[in-house]
């Protein structure tokens, strides 16, 4: 087996390998090959050099800065990379606080501009992707679910899906809630990638929601500033953390402003870990800091799951395809899907709470504006989609908005 890694030198890189590393026995990887830019030269050598003392013999493993030789006969490639580097990430956090919006890196404006970074470089290594292998494509690059809808309803290309930490890490949590394994558990869950909603909770033959949804509102009173257990109660669902930037909107814009940007604060713990790589020979605790939580498990097991046809459960971000029915087949939705034949096929849900479907429409016509705003280099089409999203701005600011973020990603996002 021959993976590619695009993104090579990001700092999650030594968990990723770490898991391939764990799935190394029923796989049998030959050859992970990493790819960056020149212009993350410095990181990706010091990165690259860090997971060579890792790996030892256990499989071959390469680096390259030409995406033909990466994904050349590869087997399965994930996508990692940050568009623009950490740099532009620092832009989309900032450019919405200086209007009292929302700053994050996935959600609403700084969402936006991510995306429209990203097109261009998703659609350039799926035209080699197709050219060079039959591979199929595990994305993490953020915003993970908008770019997935981008490259399956838009390039057509089938052989992808979308893919966060944030499922992985709820399952854990809720099988540690109740003392059952991951495997144990089935949940309905759906929604788009971090706009996500927990609705049902199995463990085995049992269904535990009331059982697990009484704990987690425990659990809710006793930790100031998450969602509050009244509001759970109401929902009748149990949120992704994402959505408290819709409900506290204002509180969280304050708090953004009184605490600083998380770009900022990733940066510090990046030169930090870069620091540690160069002189360690296992993964340093402080990659804990830099979020992303079981990233690797997520990412290693898909693959392994993948490749031999084990017939397992995992949530990943996808087409609907009659999964969640009352929501239209071609959204790209976060769901449960069954591993088969090197593919995922969404598991029946049934329907969604109005309340999620209300939010997923709102949000996926945003999405699509987004898209078409790049397709058809659309300086309206991207005011339309900033006007929409909830944690978007009102007429006045949106044009300035706009060209704010022009301005800061003229290499990148091109607009008539």
């Amino acid at each position: 087996m021959k993976i590619a890694v695009v993104g090579g030198g990001s700092t999650y890189t030594p968990e990723l390998v770490k898991g391939l590393m764990e799935i190394n026995d029923c796989v049998k990887i030959e050859n992970v090959t990493f790819l960056d830019v020149k212009e993350a030269e410095e990181k990706f050598n010091v990165v690259f050099e860090f997971v060579k003392r890792m790996v030892k013999d256990k499989f071959k493993i390469e680096k390259t800065f030409d995406p033909k030789v990466a994904f050349d006969g590869a087997d399965y490639i994930v996508f990692q990379f940050r568009p623009g580097m950490l740099s532009a990430r620092i832009n989309d956090e900032e450019i919405p606080l200086k209007y009292g919006l929302i700053g994050q890196e996935t959600t609403g404006i700084g969402g936006f501009s991510a995306a429209l970074r990203a097109f261009p470089l998703i659609e350039k290594y799926i035209e080699l992707v197709e050219k060079y292998s039959k591979a199929f494509v595990i994305n993490f690059t953020n915003p993970s679910g908008h770019i997935t809808e981008f490259v399956l309803n838009y390039l057509k290309f089938d052989r992808f899906v979308g893919l966060c930490n944030i499922p992985i890490n709820l399952l854990k949590n809720l099988s540690e809630l109740i003392g059952c394994k991951i495997e144990d558990l089935f949940v309905k869950y759906y929604g788009l990638n971090h706009l996500t909603f927990l609705e049902k909770i199995f463990a085995k033959n049992e269904d535990v929601t009331q059982k697990i949804f009484q704990l987690l509102k425990m659990h809710l009173a006793n930790v100031p500033g998450d969602f509050p257990a009244d509001l759970i109660e109401i929902l009748e669902l149990y949120p992704s953390p994402y959505l408290r930037y819709y409900l506290f909107e204002k509180e969280m814009v304050e708090k953004l402003k009184k605490e600083g940007t998380r770009a900022k604060k990733v940066e510090k713990i990046e030169k930090d870990l870069l620091k540690l790589y160069e002189s360690s020979d296992s993964i340093p605790q402080q990659l804990m800091l830099r979020g992303g939580s079981m990233y690797s498990t997520a990412a290693a097991n898909l693959i392994k799951d993948l490749a031999t046809n084990a017939g397992t459960i995992h949530i990943v971000n996808t087409k609907n395809n009659g999964a969640v029915t009352n929501i239209p087949n071609d959204y790209v939705l976060e769901i449960p899907c069954y591993v088969k034949a090197n593919r995922v096929f969404p598991v029946s849900l049934g329907e969604a709470d109005e309340f999620a479907v209300g939010l997923i429409h709102i949000v996926k016509m945003y999405e699509r504006l987004t898209i078409e705003a790049y397709l058809y280099r659309s300086r309206k089409k991207a005011l339309k989609a900033l006007l929409l999203h909830p944690l978007g701005p009102g007429w006045q600011e949106a044009p300035k908005i706009l060209d704010d973020i022009l301005k800061a990603n003229e290499k990148f996002i091109d607009l008539s």
